[in-house]
């Protein structure tokens, strides 16, 4: 294919002509370029279909099928795109999906403009966007310690983590923009295009700059058992890293105990103890963007010094923010104005954001460093799914616990659990040793 020739081309001469540090801000600038507007563009497809399927079908179970189906191929597939990512050329492989994504968003048009636009298009055009996404997300990030040098590493993932929270921001506002001025076939023209230009732009960056001679891509064909072994050399690689070891299952408890505070708990508060409206509710909801928009632009400018210090400061602030967020349900507190409480739960929002950056963006430094450049794709990707598959057991306990015990009780347990978390990873003889 003519494509695939014009990226093996361009790899001829991976290092180019331009000085190493002109090219690492290079590398910079279209990677955010690349990222931002494959996000965006994935932000403002989910956001506007969910609303047209809702709107077509008036079906609460239809939009939460197509919920489901978007989330479903990162838990399948996480493992297998770690897997092939470190066995294949990242360039190829990240050009090549968003290449995918567009001719998959210019493909529905396509049926779109000759039999209508069938809500089984719309499932199926899901389904392929979010397994595309799940091994282009996959790649991008095994690649991210190859683009810049060491020294840059926090800089980089802080700008990974200011596009993915920004996007999270602007998408939604863009699709509802879209969706009342455009029509759908010119909304899903202008995505598929926005998908081509970002691979356009994805092949002029240089994967290769950080790549240390010693670093060699996984042999081997892929298959069932190939994925098996990936899997397990990477369990047993985590058990022989003290810090990962440590690093690893304290993150995993983490998302569990995040994803069941503030997918389930804080809303039944919000709407169910509280009363407060769904606008405000919304309001809540954009305060955790706008933490984590503003952790990402500040965590890059910090030394990397005393982070340990700064990483035990951010748990304890996360725990106390969720004490925080449970007070209100407290008989006693019930009395204080709606508003003076909607505007507790905006700045607690903001700053439990902001915390979970300053946690999350120096982790992934650590995770970077030390994990071998050609294990990193199947660590992501075995970390990617076991995170996606705790979701729904946080979700199912949390709303079990909740039939049982006040919402606020649940805050201040995970609130201390925290607190206690920062002492120990802050006394850990492996942490001190980083």
């Amino acid at each position: 294919m003519n494509f695939s020739n014009s990226i093996d081309l361009i790899n001829e001469n991976p290092k180019s002509e331009l000085p190493n540090g002109t090219q690492e801000k290079f590398n910079l600038l279209l990677f955010s370029a690349g990222k931002l507007v494959s996000l965006l563009g994935t932000y403002i497809y989910s956001f506007a279909i969910s609303l047209y399927i809702l709107k077509a079908t008036g079906s609460g179970t239809s939009f939460a099928f197509s919920i489901l189906i978007g989330t479903l191929p990162r838990v399948l597939f996480s493992p297998i795109a770690g897997s092939l990512s470190d066995r294949i050329n990242k360039k190829k492989m990240v050009v090549t999906l968003d290449f995918l994504s567009g001719t998959v968003m210019l493909a529905l048009l396509s049926l779109s403009l000759l039999f209508g636009l069938q809500i089984s298009f719309l499932y199926i055009a899901t389904f392929l966007l979010a397994a595309i996404s799940t091994f282009f997300n996959t790649c991008f990030s095994a690649a991210i310690p190859r683009l810049v040098s060491d020294k840059n590493l926090v800089k980089i993932n802080s700008y990974n983590r200011a596009i993915e929270s920004g996007s999270s921001i602007l998408g939604p506002v863009l699709a509802g923009i879209v969706f009342g001025l455009v029509s759908m076939n010119l909304f899903l023209l202008i995505n598929g295009i926005s998908f081509l230009l970002s691979a356009i732009s994805e092949l002029f960056i240089n994967f290769e700059l950080n790549q240390s001679q010693q670093e060699h891509k996984s042999a081997g064909k892929m298959s069932i058992k190939a994925i098996y072994l990936d899997i397990k050399e990477v369990f047993i690689f985590i058990k022989g890293n003290k810090i990962l070891s440590l690093v690893m299952p304290f993150s995993m408890i983490c998302n569990f105990i995040i994803t069941a505070c503030i997918a389930v708990v804080l809303p039944f508060q919000i709407n169910n103890v509280l009363g407060m409206s769904s606008t405000q509710y919304g309001a809540v909801e954009g305060a955790f963007s706008v933490g984590m928009l503003v952790a990402a632009l500040v965590v890059g400018k910090l030394p990397e010094k005393e982070r340990r210090k700064r990483m035990a400061i951010s748990i304890i602030g996360m725990g106390v923010s969720l004490i925080i967020m449970g007070l209100p349900g407290l008989g006693i507190v019930k009395n204080i104005n709606v508003s003076i409480i909607f505007i507790i739960y905006v700045v607690m929002a903001i700053m439990f954001a902001y915390f979970i950056l300053s946690i999350d963006i120096p982790l992934m430094v650590v995770m970077q460093r030390l994990i071998p450049d050609n294990m990193m794709g199947r660590v992501m990707g075995v970390c990617g799914t076991i995170s996606s598959s705790f979701i729904p057991f946080g979700i199912i306990l949390a709303g079990i616990t909740l039939d049982i015990i006040p919402a606020f009780i649940i805050f201040v347990v995970a609130g201390l659990f925290f607190i206690i978390a920062s002492f120990v990873m802050y006394k850990s003889k492996a942490m001190q040793e980083y």
